[in-house]
């Protein structure tokens, strides 16, 4: 099973990149672009790919263990892209806040990760919020004109959300979007 671990993004988030996105889709086009639909935006904590149904066992005892209680707050901020104008493949909002606080609960679910004999991750942990994906038939043009966009879209409110809780979700792939289950949510499960 196709599995990762997030943060469930609030209500206000999911108002915030709306917004965001329909800017976006005003000024780059919608053609080059595939949108992530509101209601499955997450903060990934951690991507796992395929992993059985014993090592995500493993991983939700792991987790239980390593990473309960905790609590941050966080905020939105700009939209960006990762690398490169002519290479953009990604818009997303960034990620403020308690950053220290969040890298390390990052820290303590990697050592859930490995403690369940996991595969670690290799790249580092940058906090976004995807709200599209560039198709891969996009021109560097064409990615030069989204960057540009997405350089110039209005900075969300920052919405100051408290988190208390992780989840551990599987992904199931096929049709226009993908479709999450919650296997197991770890501590108090509010927003502030």
């Amino acid at each position: 099973m196709r599995v990762f671990i997030a943060l469930d993004v609030p209500p206000p988030w999911r108002v915030a990149a709306s917004g965001a996105q329909r800017a976006l889709r005003a000024s780059a086009g919608a053609g080059t672009l595939r949108f992530v639909d509101p209601t499955l935006m997450h903060l990934t904590l951690r991507f796992l790919g395929e992993i059985d149904p014993p090592a995500t066992e493993r991983l939700q005892r792991a987790l239980s263990h390593h990473v309960v209680p905790f609590e941050l707050t966080l905020t939105l901020g700009p939209a960006g892209t990762f690398g490169p104008a002519a290479r953009t493949a990604v818009a997303w909002l960034g990620i403020g806040g308690e950053r220290e606080r969040l890298d390390a609960l990052v820290a303590r679910v990697g050592n859930a990760v490995a403690t369940a004999d996991l595969a670690d991750e290799r790249r580092p942990f940058r906090p976004h919020i995807t709200l599209a994906r560039v198709h891969r038939s996009a021109s560097p043009d064409d990615r030069r004109h989204i960057a540009d966009a997405i350089a110039a879209l209005d900075s969300p409110p920052a919405s100051p959300s408290r988190f208390h809780e992780l989840v551990v979700v599987r992904s199931h792939l096929g049709g226009a979007q993908p479709r999450y289950e919650v296997l197991s949510r770890h501590g108090a499960s509010r927003h502030a």
